[in-house]
Order: structure tokens, then C-alpha cells, then sequence
């Protein structure tokens, strides 16, 4: 009380010291006016900061949208076509998958896939590709299947996750702390195990490895040997000491021959030679429905394909991409946040209509790369065939993809698959350099191809970098404790011959 008396004085004061007449209240009154006006301008100058903040983000966003369409405006060619399919290995095996066994809507997959390939085609400005969510396929068609209401809820519950740990910023955090030569050994493993799968498509009439094509049937052995001869003639590098006499000499090369718009095309002609392969084709798009999904539907999808996508998304959908983005288009990498934010919103907006669950893929981007893609304009163009599609024949077209040679598709995939190795050997300087690194690298892509599993290989893969690092830092303790012991010995005896020294004296 006394301080408030005290406090008061002195404000009477002050204002007599001032010559005001003014009552003490009505100095108070107005200082409390004058604090409400101070906050009501910093609530004004918040909001003003966040209204400049978003119209600066819309700013550049927009900058960047008319940059990538200028971009692939000037350079879109036969290549960038013939990019453009350069994933559809990866995508309609397990899309025909979903559509046959758990009566996936294929037209409205087709048009909302081809949708988000136009805008992520803009957005980014690089081939960034869509792939269905692989764990929750392959869990969908194993031996104990899921129904369609339970692939869309696990897809709905990575997606609000993903979407959840993009937009607050966490996925950034978490690229930065994770080793880089733990996300190359990631994609040399899943290249791996991505050309195992592509070469069993193309040589065996099964998963199994049970029995081999035969030789001369439609979506035979032949069929399967020419498309991988077109692939590595028009695909593969060129040995160094070529390259290099090409260059010098300014000798003529053999024309490039768009390979995944040849291989496409010999595709469907073959497809359309089954006997009645287009008589189940109707004009028209799919009707979509709204699922309506049920708590039972809703955790066995959570805890049966939603838990184990998840980490898969999080690495190579999102870590991963962006890395190899790096790698191949140091102009235009992908940032995290953006692409989680990206799978999120997508699927959030599709799968309630029965759409299949999709994310951004480290092997289909390097798929769409191998095969000429070099700005969003691949994507566009693939994603406008979608929708094309989706609208004029709808679900109806699903009969004639399932007539699609798997020959082809495994061709495409094998060839794909080692442009992503490739990428993961590459990794960094530092890397290439380092013995440990490497080490790191080949015990991260051995166990992902051992473990099948991408987030196992990663635990395995940052274990070995913590340990060694952690043995690192404690043989650099003993080392400098063994430096310091040493000074303090060569002291010691020092002192004592000083003191002999002067005994003798």
C-alpha cells in the first residue's frame, strides 16, 4: 500500500510540476487509454505482418508458376513426351492391381491423378511424379486382402500425418539432421529392389520366380529382350572415351528414339490385339461417390497399411525426392515442406472419392529423368492424357490396360530403376571421399533390400552412422586426453632435472 501511495504521489507530482490541473483518475483513464490504442496498433501491425507475409508467398509462388510454364513452354519436345511415361512401370501394375481386386474407381483415379500431375507440373517446375502409396497396395493384395474403405482410410490417415509434419515446418528439421549417406544408401536399395521387381515382371509369368515367359507369345520372352535392346540403344550412356571423341570430333550421333512412347504404343497395339479387348469401352466419365467410412474400416486400414506406409512416405516420398531434385536439378530442387505439404493436401481431396492413394516417389522422378523428362512439362503433358482419358472413357478402360503387356512394364521399370542407383552412388563430395560414408551408404541399401523395407534399412543405416560417430568423437577424447597426459609428464620431468640441477650445484 504504501508503494501505491507513493506511486501516486509522485504522479501528482509531476502533473503540478507541469502546470496540468488534471485529476490523478483521469491520468489514469488516459493512460489506459493510451495502452489499449498501443495495443490495439500492435494487433493491427500483427495482422498487417501475417497479410504481408502471405502476399509476399503468394507473390513468389506466382513468380514461379509463370517461370516454370515460360520453361516448359520453350522446351518442351518429343523428349519431354517420351519422359513423361517413363513411370508407368511403377503405376499401372499396382493402379490395375487396386482396380481388379478391391474395385478401385479407375476414372476418377485417373482424373484427379491427372490433375495433381498439372499442378505439380506448375508448382515445382521439374517432372515430379505421382505413384501410389506402395505399402498400402501390397498389403491390399497379399494373401489377406483389404477392402476399398480401408485402403482410403489408410491413405487418408498417412496423408493428414504427412500433411500435418509439412505445413509446421518439422519435415525441414528433420532433413537436416538426417546423414546424407544414409538417404543415397536408401536409394540405391530401393533401386535395387526396384529393378528385381521390374526384371520379374519382364522374364517370369509370376512374383514367384516360378516359370519363365515364353519365348514367343504376345507378352513373351522376345517381346520382353527387344524392348530392353530399344531401352539401352536409345537410353543408356555413352562410354566416356566416346563421348569425348564425339564431342572433340564433332562427329554425328545416331538419332535418339523416344523408347517409352515406342514401347507405349507397341503397348496398346498389342493390347487392342486381344480378341473383344475393347468391348467393354463405353463413352463417358465414371460417376465419383463419396465414401462413407465406418470406425472397424477406419482402424484396421490404420493399423494394417496406414502405420507401415507411413515411414516410407516420410523418407522416400519426401526426404528422398528431394534429394535426388538436388541431384538432378540443382536449379529447381524440391524443398520438404512443400512436397509433404503436397502429398497431404491430394490426397485429403481424392480418396473420399474413391480415388487410390498417391505420393511423390525418388524412382519416379528418377524414372521420368532417365527417360528425357527435364521441367513440369512432362507431367503436364502425362497428367492432360489422364484426365483425357478419365473423362471420355471413364472406368471402362480398365479391361484394355489389363491387357497392357507386363514385358513392357518391367523393361521400363529395370531401366528406370538404374538411373535411381545411379543417383544414390553419386550422394555427395563428401561421401565419395570417405570410407565411412560409404560404409554407411552400403549398410543402409543392404538391409533395405534384405528387410524389403525402406524404413528398416534407414534405422539400420542411421544406427551405423551414430555408432561410428560416436567411436569418432571417443578416440578423439582419448587422443587429446593422451596429448595432455603426455605435456604434463614432459613437465614433470623437466622440473625434476631442474631440481637435480640445482642439488648439485
Amino acid at each position: 500500500m504504501d508503494v501505491i501511495v507513493n506511486s501516486e504521489q509522485q504522479q501528482q507530482d509531476e502533473l503540478q510540476k507541469r502546470g496540468g490541473g488534471e485529476r490523478l483518475g483521469e491520468t489514469r483513464r488516459e493512460s489506459g487509454g493510451a495502452v489499449a490504442s498501443s495495443s490495439s496498433s500492435r494487433d493491427g501491425n500483427g495482422c498487417s505482418f501475417l497479410g504481408n507475409v502471405f502476399t509476399s508467398k503468394m507473390g513468389q509462388t506466382t513468380n514461379a508458376v509463370r517461370q516454370n510454364w515460360r520453361d516448359m513452354r520453350d522446351q518442351f519436345s518429343t523428349r519431354e513426351a517420351n519422359g513423361s511415361l517413363g513411370d508407368l512401370g511403377t503405376f499401372l501394375p499396382l493402379l490395375l492391381g487396386l482396380s481388379i481386386t478391391q474395385g478401385l474407381d479407375l476414372g476418377t483415379t485417373l482424373i484427379f491423378t491427372g490433375v495433381y500431375n498439372v499442378f505439380t507440373g506448375f508448382l515445382f517446375g521439374i517432372p515430379m511424379p505421382l505413384q501410389p502409396m506402395k505399402t498400402i497396395a501390397a498389403v491390399a493384395l497379399s494373401e489377406k486382402p483389404l477392402t476399398l474403405n480401408e485402403v482410403i482410410a489408410a491413405g487418408i490417415f498417412v496423408s493428414i500425418i504427412v500433411f500435418i509434419v509439412g505445413a509446421s515446418g518439422m519435415i525441414d528439421q528433420f532433413n537436416r539432421v538426417t546423414p546424407v549417406a544414409t538417404i543415397s544408401g536408401m536409394q540405391l536399395g530401393l533401386g535395387l529392389s526396384l529393378a528385381k521387381k521390374g526384371f520379374t515382371l519382364a522374364a517370369y509369368t509370376s512374383s514367384s520366380m516360378g516359370s519363365l515367359r515364353p519365348w514367343f507369345e504376345r507378352d513373351g520372352l522376345f517381346l520382353a529382350i527387344t524392348s530392353g535392346l530399344i531401352v539401352l540403344w536409345t537410353s543408356a550412356p555413352k562410354p566416356q572415351s566416346v563421348a569425348a571423341m564425339t564431342t572433340n570430333a564433332k562427329k554425328r550421333s545416331l538419332p535418339r528414339v523416344p523408347a517409352a512412347l515406342v514401347l507405349v504404343v507397341l503397348g496398346f497395339i498389342l493390347a487392342l490385339s486381344v480378341p473383344n479387348a475393347t468391348r467393354s469401352l463405353k463413352f463417358g466419365p465414371t460417376k465419383p461417390k463419396l465414401l462413407s467410412l465406418n470406425w472397424k474400416e477406419a482402424k484396421t486400414g490404420i493399423v494394417r497399411a496406414g502405420i507401415p506406409q507411413l515411414p516410407l512416405t516420410m523418407l522416400n516420398s519426401v526426404i528422398s525426392v528431394c534429394a535426388v531434385s538436388r541431384e538432378l536439378f540443382p536449379n529447381h530442387p524440391a524443398k520438404p515442406r512443400d512436397v509433404a505439404t503436397s502429398v497431404g493436401l491430394m490426397n485429403l481431396m481424392s480418396c473420399w472419392f474413391g480415388a487410390m492413394p498417391t505420393c511423390h516417389g525418388a524412382g519416379g522422378l528418377a524414372a521420368h529423368y532417365h527417360f528425357g523428362a527435364r521441367t513440369g512439362g512432362a507431367i503436364c503433358f502425362l497428367g492432360a492424357w489422364k484426365v483425357l482419358l478419365g473423362i471420355v472413357f471413364g472406368s471402362s478402360l480398365l479391361e484394355l490396360l489389363a491387357n497392357f503387356p507386363e514385358s513392357v512394364l518391367g523393361v521400363m521399370l529395370f531401366s528406370a530403376s538404374c538411373e535411381l542407383m545411379a543417383t544414390g552412388l553419386r550422394g555427395s563430395p563428401k561421401q565419395a571421399t570417405e570410407a565411412s560414408e560409404k560404409f554407411v551408404l552400403l549398410v543402409t541399401a543392404s538391409v533395405t533390400v534384405a528387410a524389403k523395407s525402406t524404413w528398416v534399412g534407414f534405422v539400420f543405416g542411421l544406427g551405423t552412422h551414430a555408432l561410428l560417430l560416436a567411436r569418432a568423437k571417443i578416440e578423439d577424447w582419448l587422443n587429446d586426453r593422451v596429448a595432455c597426459g603426455g605435456d604434463d609428464v614432459n613437465d614433470i620431468n623437466a622440473v625434476e632435472a631442474k631440481v637435480q640441477v640445482a642439488t648439485s650445484c
